[in-house]
């Protein structure tokens, strides 16, 4: 393997340790966000309940306090943002796209391993460019979904932090004009 080779692999390893960060960043977001529309949910629901069992209240204490503690507004507002909440968990569907950034980290995961293993191993000159080869093939099949800004940047960073990766697009040998 030449010097441009394997800097060209060293910069595409860091592109994928980087999406395969961010992806798991993002899959951890999505389970954040379902745990607490999920708790939202719960806790309102259980609250909407239960109010029906509170005590009388005297009519000059119920006149006394704020609008929304009135039971009769409280279990209409708490019902609908109960239904908000879980209109929320049904169509953003946290939990699958957790699960769909967390399979694309292990699948960028896969990618980083199989580009360590090239440039490790010593191989003819024909076998690392066919090996090369099957490696853009397999990213450019690969998932490719959005993640957010946040998160990408929170990838590159930590990426970054390790010092390990020559700079970005090092590889490429510098054009005048």
């Amino acid at each position: 393997m030449n010097k441009d080779q394997r800097k060209m692999l060293l910069d595409w390893m860091r592109k994928v340790h980087q999406l395969e960060y961010a992806h798991r960043f993002e899959s951890i977001k999505w389970v954040k966000v379902h745990r607490w529309i999920g708790y939202g949910a719960f806790v309102l629901s259980t609250i909407i309940a239960f109010s029906f069992r509170f005590p009388e209240v005297e009519v000059e204490t119920y006149k006394k306090l704020p609008f929304f503690l009135k039971q009769n507004f409280f279990i209409a507002f708490s019902s609908t943002i109960v239904a908000l909440l879980t209109g929320l968990q049904t169509f953003l569907k946290p939990n699958e796209k957790a699960e769909q950034h967390k399979n694309t980290g292990s699948n960028y995961e896969r990618l980083r391993h199989r580009i360590e293993f090239i440039l490790t191993t010593k191989f003819s000159v024909t076998e690392t460019k066919s090996r090369i080869e099957l490696v853009k093939e397999e990213w450019e099949n690969l998932d490719a979904i959005n993640t957010s800004d946040k998160n990408f940047k929170k990838g590159k960073n930590k990426i970054k932090s390790f010092g390990k990766y020559p700079k970005e697009l090092d590889f490429l040998p510098d054009i005048k004009l």
